[in-house]
């Protein structure tokens, strides 16, 4: 990372910076690249101090409150709250600070309901030292990523839970995804999409099996019968459905295939992953797929899947990519009508990555985002990055 004397940084990356004192701030939270926050939040982590605000309560339009006072000047510091006129009560919740904090939530991929609570208040007390350690972090990454060699690519970042796909290097959809959870995430990883799967059918993975499926089964029968499984022996072209009753565990998940026990679900209205699936090649088992939960895409964390991702309009995602393809447009509404398993191969010129950013500017806006570490990625990175920088003091991560 170039460094270069404070003034010139100011100067080349942060015109604005002009406006700032010790005192407030009336910038913008938009920057033209990570280079111009980074330096941004360098100098606040350097000259503001960062009191955290205590407390659970929910504050909200309307309200009166001391911290109401201390939330708005952060948010103005951060660059969410612009009105620069004298108020006449400034413990006073109005609806100029409602619109700050709505703009702050939705940069931070919070629920966006204008009111401080919890989540909200956990955000506002990250201290610009950490979020500038959190920015360099998150240039390294991306110049480490593996770079798109084709035009059409799909792009998943797992903690802002959104998969995009672009062509010809421009977004034509982007979508909101549903990701592993903390102790099975989704991995990073650069693949290229090859086949299209209709009405898949689910062979259970060996641990959801023993961890989430197995304890159903020995406990009430009545939540295992809910989930649809079916217990198979071996690995057969036309599974091999067997009585539960007849469940072996020397032979669940073990030994020779054709013996093997295991769990396998059917295509279906109820089956996890939905009515498609996109295949790609990868060390992970990792795929794509739809899924019958669809209320969970309005949870603003959206962490729950076994490692898989899950998106929010596969159908929609699949005619796109068909579009690209040379072969006869596939009759995916007839298709999904038959109820039956079908391949078909994708157009093989769309790579797909999935990346780990928690902290990026907007491409199109040049809006400063910021987003949960759900894995708890950044410390060993930016130890890391601590430990390979030789440069300057001025520069380094710790300073």
């Amino acid at each position: 990372m170039g460094e270069c004397k404070q003034g010139q940084q100011q100067q080349a990356f942060w015109p604005e910076l002009s406006t700032y004192d010790d005192n407030r701030s009336y910038l913008s939270a938009n920057f033209h690249s990570i280079d111009a926050a980074i330096s941004h939040y360098r100098t606040l982590a350097h000259s503001k101090s960062w009191k955290p605000l205590k407390g659970r309560f929910l504050l909200r339009e309307g309200r009166q409150h001391a911290q109401v006072e201390l939330i708005r000047e952060r948010l103005r510091i951060l660059g969410d709250y612009s009105y620069d006129h004298p108020l006449a009560n400034q413990r006073f919740f109005d609806s100029r600070l409602t619109a700050a904090v709505i703009t702050f939530q939705r940069r931070h991929g919070l629920k966006v309901d204008g009111i401080v609570g919890p989540n909200t208040r956990k955000a506002l007390n990250i201290t610009p030292r950490e979020r500038w350690q959190q920015l360099l972090v998150n240039k390294q990454r991306a110049l480490v990523d593996r770079v798109a060699e084709r035009p059409d690519y799909i792009e998943i970042n797992i903690p802002d839970f959104q998969l995009r796909y672009f062509r010809n290097g421009e977004v034509i959809t982007q979508m909101r995804v549903i990701v592993g959870k903390k102790d099975r995430p989704t991995p990073v990883m650069n693949s290229t999409l090859k086949a299209l799967e209709v009405n898949p059918d689910w062979n259970v993975p060996r641990r959801i099996a023993y961890e989430d499926i197995l304890p159903k089964l020995q406990g009430e029968r009545e939540a295992f019968d809910k989930l649809g499984v079916k217990l198979v022996k071996g690995w057969h072209e036309e599974p091999n459905v067997v009585s539960v009753d007849e469940l072996n565990m020397d032979h669940f998940y073990r030994g020779e295939l054709a013996e093997q026990h295991r769990f396998w679900q059917p295509p279906g209205a109820s089956n996890p992953l939905g009515q498609l699936k996109f295949i790609f090649p990868n060390d992970f088992s990792i795929y794509m797929h739809g899924t019958p939960g669809m209320h969970l895409f309005d949870e603003p964390r959206r962490t729950f899947s076994s490692g898989c991702i899950r998106i929010e309009d596969p159908m929609g995602l699949a005619r796109l990519l068909l579009e690209t393809s040379e072969k006869p447009a596939l009759d995916l509404d007839a298709e999904l009508e038959t109820e039956a398993a079908s391949i078909s191969g994708l157009p093989g010129n769309v790579e797909i990555f999935t990346r780990y950013r928690t902290a990026w500017v907007d491409q199109d806006r040049g809006v400063l985002q910021f987003r949960a570490d759900i894995y708890r990625r950044d410390p060993n990175e930016l130890a890391q990055l601590s430990a390979a920088q030789q440069q300057e003091p001025a520069d380094t991560v710790t300073n």
